[in-house]
């Protein structure tokens, strides 16, 4: 499949890698939060293998999986009668649900200012080939419900639109994305077909042609596989150059500012 065949109707990117990433090792600011609740006797690697183990296990038994990983990582490193804190429990719910944990890569801000202005300057006064006033702009993650408030703790306009909600589309385009689509809420995770199913419906547009839905994303095997096997054109983001030989014939980026280049160059 050649990428995009016209402009996309819908585009949607990934959350975690593709646009922020821990500001440290989780573990380590696990471990760090929980000696300022007084708590000792493991190692940040201790910390971060138990997560690990935790979060793998959690996040197949539970979609709502944030508190159980916390519990479970630390009732593996603690003595047996210790029990874990609330207060930590809270600290780190809170510290994972903002740029308090999390960092955001340096082209995400500015490919979101010049993605609404390519919506919006329907007369191209911006100077840019592109122009894309009718485009939808989504995420589709693997994860539980605290995309949207990471993204707005950094300034990105997110809509309350998500799977199974009745929130409208702003027909104005007013957010940076128009709705969130979570393994949370449609109870599975890329590279599932159906996740990308539920992105479609939540869009509400009837594409006759699926190559007008973009998926990016830094992982091979969900993102650019995942959306490939729906139907979807995808691009894969390698800003790190990670992907070798089992990528070869992938269609890649470098950053999300060279996806707009790549669009532009299909004018």
């Amino acid at each position: 499949m050649s990428f995009v065949r016209g402009r996309p109707c819908v585009l949607t990117v990934d959350a975690f890698g593709t646009l922020f990433y821990p500001r440290q090792p989780i573990g380590q600011q696990y471990a760090e939060t929980a000696r300022m609740h007084g708590l000792s006797g493991f190692t940040n690697h201790e910390v971060e293998a138990s997560f690990r183990k935790a979060f793998k296990h959690e996040k197949k038994e539970h979609p709502n999986y944030g508190k159980a990983v916390i519990k479970s990582t630390f009732s593996a490193v603690l003595p047996n009668s210790a029990l874990v804190p609330e207060g930590l429990v809270a600290s780190l719910l809170h510290r994972f649900s903002s740029n308090e944990g999390y960092q955001i890569h340096g082209d995400v801000i500015p490919f979101f200012k010049q993605l609404k202005h390519c919506r919006h300057d329907t007369k191209g006064t911006s100077g840019r080939k592109l122009h894309l006033p009718q485009a939808q702009v989504g995420v589709i993650s693997n994860s539980d419900d605290r995309i949207p408030a990471i993204l707005a703790s950094f300034g990105i306009q997110v809509n309350n639109r998500r799977y199974g909600s009745d929130t409208p589309i702003s027909p104005a385009r007013t957010f940076d994305i128009d709705w969130v689509t979570m393994s949370y809420d449609v109870g599975f995770e890329k590279p599932d077909k159906r996740i990308f199913d539920a992105a479609k419906s939540l869009s509400g547009v009837a594409a006759e042609n699926n190559s007008l839905y973009l998926h990016i994303g830094d992982d091979l095997v969900e993102d650019y596989d995942g959306a490939r096997g729906a139907g979807w054109q995808s691009l894969l983001l390698d800003r790190d150059g990670n992907y070798n030989d089992d990528a070869a014939k992938a269609e890649r980026v470098k950053d999300l500012n060279s996806l707009l280049q790549r669009l532009t160059e299909q004018e």
